[in-house]
C-alpha cells in the first residue's frame, strides 16, 4: 500500500509502526514455535494498530488485517493442536473493531481541529482586515492582543505593545480615572465604561486624537479579558465642525435662503429671509410660501412643477411681497433637494433683495455660480448592488465624482474599476457585512472615466427580503482631498517641528497653570536645561514668584478670551534685568477650545535700553526747544517794546506808522513762539486759536470805537506747521490791520470778517470787510504798499494762491496746501 509521507516525521511514523508490526510477528513465532505454549501476547498488537489508526486514518486498516492474518496463520500451522484458532479469530475481529473505532474517533477529532483552525483563521482575517482598531487586555490592564489597524492608529508595532500596560495609550491626565475604573471593576466585577463612548488616545509620538470606543468583557480559561473596538473620529469631528460652520454660514448669510416641500410649504427660513421679507421664522414654518408672492401670481405653481420635474430654475429677477405689503425686487435661484434615494423631496430658494442695489447683480450671480458648483461636486454617490457585487442602481451624481454615466456601471461588477490592491479589503468587508447583516465602512481607490484613481469612502448597508440578504445599499463619497490633507498634515507637522527646533527665539507651549508642554532648544538652553527636562515643570521653578505669577495670569487670560497678546515684558532673571518682546497665542484642541498657549519671546534688552536713552534724549530736546521758543518770544517782545518806545520820539506820523507796523509784525511772530512754548507739539500750533488772539489784539490796537467797526471770526481749529504758521501769521497781521486802518475813514461803520477753514486737502484763509473798497486801478502784486508786497511774497513762500474780490465785499482769499496733523 502506498503511503503519503510528509518529510522526516512521516518516515519516523512509518518506521515506528513497521517495527512494532515486525516485533508482533516475532513474538507470535516465539510463543507458538519456540515456547510451544500457544499463548500469544496479543495485547501488544494494540500498540501498532492504535498508532497506525491515529496517524494514517483509514489507510492504516492493513495493519489489523495483517496482524490478524499472521495470528490465524500461525495458529493454523502451529504443531500444537488446540482450540486457540477460534480465540484468535475472535481476537482478530476485536483488532479490526478497535482499529475502525480509533480511525473514526481520530477523523472526528481532526475535523474538529480543522474547523477550530478555520474559525480562528476567519476570526483573525476579520479582525486584521477591520478598519477599526481592536485591542484585548487582561484584568491587570496588560495588552494580550492588537490588530493591524490598532498598530497603525497608535503608530506602534505588535512587539512594542504586547505585555505592556494599556495606560501607555491613555493621556496622562486620564490615567488616574482609568485606574479608578479598573479598581472598581476588580472589586465589583462591573465595568462602568462597558458600552460605546468617546475618549482621547495617545499615539507613540505623543499626540492625542479623539476616538469612539466600544468595550466588552469576556471570560476565557478562568480569566477575565476586555476587548475594545476603537474608531478614530478625528475626521468625523472635523466634518461636524465643517457642517456647523456651513450651518452658521447659511444662518448668517445676507441672502434669503428658504426651503419648501413639493406642496409649497415652508420647511426652513434663515435670518436673511427674516430681514428680506419681514416674517419671523415661527410665523412661516409649515405654512404656504405663497404669502410672499404677489396677489394673482401663478409663479409658485410654476416653480413647484418645474422643480418636481427635476429641473433647476437658474438666476432670474422677480418680485415679492414683504410682511408690510411692500413690493420688492429679488434675484432668485431655485434648486431641487434630493433625498438619500435620489428622489426630489423639496426645493431650496436663494434670493437677494436688489431693490436698492442693482449693482449687486453681478456679484450675486458669481456667488450663486460658486454655490452651485460646490453643491454639485459635494454630491455623494448612492448605489444599490446585489450580494455578488453587481450594480443594480447608480445615482446621477456619479457623473460629477467619476465622470461616468450611471448606465456605464449598471450591470457590471463593483470590482471592475477598483484598484487591485484594495479588492481583498473590500471583499472582506462585504462578506463581514452580509454575513452579520450589519453596516460596514471601507475606503478604496476607484478608476474615473479618464483613467485616474480617486479615493472613495463607502458605507454599505445590507438589505434583506424576509430575513434573506439580497444585496446592499452603498453611500460613497470622494475622500481624495481628505487623504491628501492627511499627507499634507503630516508634512506640515514635520515642517512646523523643524521650524520650531531651528528657531533662535525661545518658543514654548504651556497649559493654563504654566506647566511646560513643549519647549524648543533655544528656550530650554536659555534656562540651562534640555527640552525634555522642562516637560511637566512649572514656570515657578525658574522665575521669581511675582514674575511667574504675572506670566501665568497672562496665559490664563489668553485661554479665557481666546485672543492673542503681544507685549513687552520686564523679567529679572539669573541676576540680571532683561526685557522680552513676547507673543502669546491660543492653541486650539480637538474640541475647538483653547487648552494651551504658545509663547514666543525675543530678548530686546539692548533695544529697550537704547529706547530708554533715546526717549530721555527726546525729552531733553523738547525742553531745549521750549526754552528756545520762550527766549525767541521774549526777544521779539523786547523788540516790539523798543519799537513802541522809539516811536514816542518820532514826530512824523508816517514814520511813526511804519514803526507801529513793524511792532505789530514782531508781535504776531512772538505770539506764534508763545503758542509753541505752551504746546505739547513743538512743531505745530492750533492756528484757529492763534487767529482769534492776533485779530483781537489788532482790533484793540486800531479800533478806538468798537460800536462803529465790528470784528467777526469764523475759524476752524487746525494744527499748522511752524514753517507755514509764521508767514501766514504775518499775512493775517497785514490784511487785518490794513482793513482796520483804511477801510472805514471819516467815522464810517462796518464789519471786518476773518475766515479760516479746511477745504478737502487745502486750507483757505479769507479776510473781507464792508468798507470803502480796494481801488480798481491797483493790483495787489503791483502796488507800492510794503504791506501788500509782503502779503504777495509770503503767499508765494507758502505755495498759496492769492485772490482779490472787490464786490460785494473787499475780499482777500489765500488758498494753500498744508500737511496737517488734524483738528484739535
Amino acid at each position: 500500500m502506498k503511503l503519503e509521507w510528509d518529510g522526516s516525521r512521516s518516515e519516523y511514523k512509518t518506521f515506528m509502526v513497521l517495527s512494532l508490526v515486525v516485533l508482533s510477528c516475532v513474538l507470535t513465532y516465539y510463543f507458538h514455535f519456540v515456547l510451544r505454549s500457544g499463548i500469544v501476547f496479543t495485547h501488544f498488537y494494540y500498540i501498532p494498530i492504535v498508532l497506525a489508526a491515529v496517524w494514517w486514518k483509514r489507510k492504516s486498516l492493513w495493519v489489523p488485517f495483517f496482524l490478524a492474518g499472521v495470528l490465524i496463520l500461525t495458529d493454523w500451522i502451529s504443531p500444537l493442536k488446540s482450540d486457540f484458532l477460534y480465540d484468535d479469530i475472535f481476537r482478530s475481529i476485536i483488532f479490526i473493531s478497535v482499529s475502525v473505532i480509533t480511525i473514526l474517533l481520530s477523523e472526528s477529532i481532526e475535523k474538529s481541529q480543522i474547523k477550530l483552525k478555520t474559525s480562528e483563521e476567519m476570526f483573525r482575517s476579520v479582525v486584521e482586515s477591520a478598519i477599526d482598531g481592536i485591542i484585548t487586555t487582561n484584568l491587570s490592564g496588560n495588552v494580550v492582543f492588537v490588530n493591524e489597524s490598532f498598530q497603525k492608529m497608535f503608530q506602534c508595532s505588535e512587539e512594542e505593545v504586547l505585555g505592556e500596560s494599556v495606560k501607555k495609550f491613555i493621556p496622562s491626565r486620564l490615567r488616574d480615572k482609568y485606574d479608578e475604573q479598573m479598581d472598581q471593576f476588580r472589586k465589583t466585577g462591573e465595568h462602568q465604561l462597558v458600552g460605546t463612548f468617546e475618549s482621547v488616545g495617545l499615539r507613540k509620538d505623543g499626540k492625542e486624537f479623539p476616538f469612539e470606543i466600544s468595550l466588552t468583557n469576556w471570560e476565557g480559561d478562568g480569566e477575565i479579558f476586555t476587548t475594545s473596538i476603537i474608531r478614530d473620529t478625528t475626521y468625523r469631528k472635523n466634518a461636524e465642525k465643517t457642517r456647523a460652520i456651513l450651518s452658521a454660514i447659511v444662518e448668517s448669510s445676507a441672502e434669503s435662503i428658504i426651503g419648501m416641500d413639493l406642496n409649497g410649504n415652508v420647511l426652513s427660513w434663515n435670518n436673511g429671509a427674516e430681514r428680506t421679507y419681514g416674517y419671523k421664522t415661527r410665523e412661516v414654518l409649515g405654512k404656504s410660501g405663497s404669502i410672499i408672492f404677489p396677489p394673482g401670481s401663478d409663479e409658485l405653481s410654476y416653480i413647484l412643477k418645474t422643480i418636481g420635474g427635476g429641473e433647476k430654475i437658474d438666476h432670474y429677477e422677480t418680485k415679492r411681497i414683504t410682511k408690510t405689503g411692500e413690493m420688492i425686487d429679488i434675484f432668485l435661484t431655485v434648486s431641487p433637494i434630493k433625498g438619500i434615494s435620489g428622489d426630489i423631496i423639496g426645493l431650496s430658494a436663494i434670493a437677494r433683495d436688489i431693490t436698492q442695489d442693482k449693482a449687486a447683480e453681478k456679484a450675486l450671480a458669481k456667488s450663486e455660480a460658486q454655490l452651485s458648483m460646490i453643491t454639485t461636486h459635494m454630491a455623494d454617490i448612492i448605489c444599490q448592488a446585489s450580494k455578488d457585487g453587481q450594480y443594480i442602481y447608480v445615482s446621477p451624481s456619479v457623473k460629477t465624482v467619476l465622470g461616468l454615466e450611471p448606465g456605464e456601471l449598471v450591470g457590471k461588477s463593483i470590482f471592475d474599476r477598483m484598484h487591485p490592491d484594495d479588492q481583498s479589503r473590500v471583499t472582506s468587508c462585504i462578506k463581514d457585512g452580509l454575513g452579520k447583516c450589519i453596516t460596514r465602512s471601507v475606503q478604496y481607490r476607484y478608476m474615473k472615466a479618464d483613467g485616474s484613481y480617486v479615493w472613495l469612502g463607502t458605507k454599505g448597508t445590507p438589505i434583506s427580503d424576509e430575513g434573506v440578504v439580497t444585496g446592499f445599499i452603498c453611500n460613497s463619497r470622494d475622500i481624495t482631498q481628505q487623504k491628501n490633507v492627511e499627507d499634507a498634515l503630516r508634512e506640515s507637522e514635520e515642517k512646523y517641528r523643524t521650524l520650531i527646533e531651528s528657531a533662535k527665539d525661545p518658543i514654548s507651549l504651556y497649559d493654563e497653570n504654566g506647566i511646560f508642554l513643549m519647549a524648543n532648544k533655544s528656550g530650554a538652553h536659555n534656562m540651562g536645561e534640555e527640552p525634555a527636562d522642562l516637560l511637566g515643570r512649572s514656570l515657578r521653578d525658574f522665575f521669581p514668584p511675582e514674575v511667574a505669577k504675572k506670566q501665568i495670569e497672562l496665559i490664563k487670560k489668553v485661554i479665557s478670551t481666546e485672543e492673542g497678546l503681544d507685549l513687552e515684558m520686564f523679567v529679572p532673571y539669573s541676576g540680571k534685568d532683561q526685557w522680552f518682546s513676547t507673543s502669546l497665542q491660543p492653541i486650539y484642541g480637538h474640541d475647538n477650545r483653547v487648552h494651551s498657549v504658545q509663547v514666543i519671546s525675543r530678548d530686546i534688552t539692548d533695544i529697550k535700553e537704547a529706547q530708554i536713552k533715546l526717549e530721555q534724549a527726546l525729552k531733553d530736546k523738547d525742553m531745549l526747544m521750549k526754552e528756545i521758543y520762550h527766549r525767541v518770544k521774549n526777544n521779539l517782545m523786547v523788540i516790539s517794546s523798543l519799537l513802541n518806545l522809539q516811536s514816542r520820539y518820532i514826530k512824523d506820523e508816517e514814520a511813526r506808522g511804519i514803526f507801529k507796523e513793524s511792532q505789530e509784525r514782531a508781535h504776531s511772530m512772538a505770539l506764534i513762539h508763545e503758542r509753541l512754548y505752551r504746546s505739547t507739539d513743538l512743531k505745530h500750533i492750533d492756528f484757529g486759536d492763534y487767529i482769534r488772539t492776533l485779530s483781537t489784539d489788532l482790533f484793540r490796537t486800531y479800533v478806538a470805537d468798537p460800536a462803529r467797526v465790528q470784528l467777526e471770526l469764523e475759524v476752524e481749529d487746525v494744527m499748522i506747521d511752524i514753517n507755514t504758521a509764521i508767514p501766514l501769521g504775518l499775512i493775517i497781521n497785514e490784511l487785518v490791520s490794513n482793513s482796520m486802518k483804511h477801510a472805514f475813514p471819516n467815522e464810517k461803520s462796518g464789519t471786518i470778517m476773518v475766515k479760516f477753514k479746511e477745504d478737502g486737502n487745502r486750507c483757505v484763509l479769507e479776510v473781507n470787510d464792508t468798507g470803502i473798497g480796494f481801488p480798481s486801478d491797483i493790483e495787489p502784486d503791483q502796488t507800492d504798499s510794503l504791506g501788500l508786497q509782503l502779503v504777495t511774497s509770503l503767499t508765494q513762500q507758502i505755495g498759496g494762491e492769492l485772490e482779490l474780490e472787490r464786490s460785494p465785499r473787499t475780499t482777500f482769499r489765500i488758498t494753500f496746501e498744508e500737511k496737517k496733523v488734524g483738528k484739535s
